[in-house]
C-alpha cells in the first residue's frame, strides 16, 4: 500500500506491506510518527468525523465532531446517526451531543455555541 504520511509537514511517501508472519513493514518514513501512521493505516485506520445536527426550534444546524478518531468502517453509521439527531438548545462548545456514537466508545460533541 502506498501512502502519504500526514503526521508532520514532510509528507513522506510511505510503502506499507504486511509480512507473511502478520507483522507490518513501513519504509519511506523520516520519523517514528510516519512508521506509526503506516502501521495504523494498515491495521486499524481511523478518522475524525465532523457533521451537523438539527437544533429544535431553529433552522440553523449545530456543527459537531467526534471527540477522537473512530474506526473508518464506522463513518457511515455515525454520519447517518448525526443526520437523524435533533438537540435542544442551549448548547456550548464541548457539550456532549451523542455518547458512545454507534458503539465506538467515542462521544460526539458540539463545536459551536447555540443559544436558541
Amino acid at each position: 500500500m502506498q501512502l502519504t504520511c500526514i503526521n508532520c509537514p514532510r509528507g513522506c511517501e510511505l510503502t506499507v506491506e504486511r509480512n507473511a508472519d502478520g507483522t507490518v513493514k513501513v519504509t519511506g518514513h523520516a520519523c517514528p510518527r510516519g512508521e506509526a501512521y503506516g502501521i495504523a493505516e494498515m491495521t486499524n485506520p481511523v478518522r475524525m468525523v465532523t457533521g451537523l445536527v438539527r437544533v429544535a426550534g431553529t433552522r440553523r444546524p449545530l456543527p459537531v465532531k467526534t471527540r477522537t478518531a473512530i474506526p473508518k468502517g464506522k463513518i457511515a453509521d455515525v454520519t447517518n446517526l448525526l443526520a437523524n439527531t435533533t438537540v435542544l438548545p442551549p448548547k456550548r462548545i464541548g457539550d456532549l451531543i451523542v455518547p458512545d456514537a454507534c458503539g465506538t466508545g467515542v462521544d460526539v460533541v458540539a463545536t459551536a455555541n447555540c443559544a436558541v
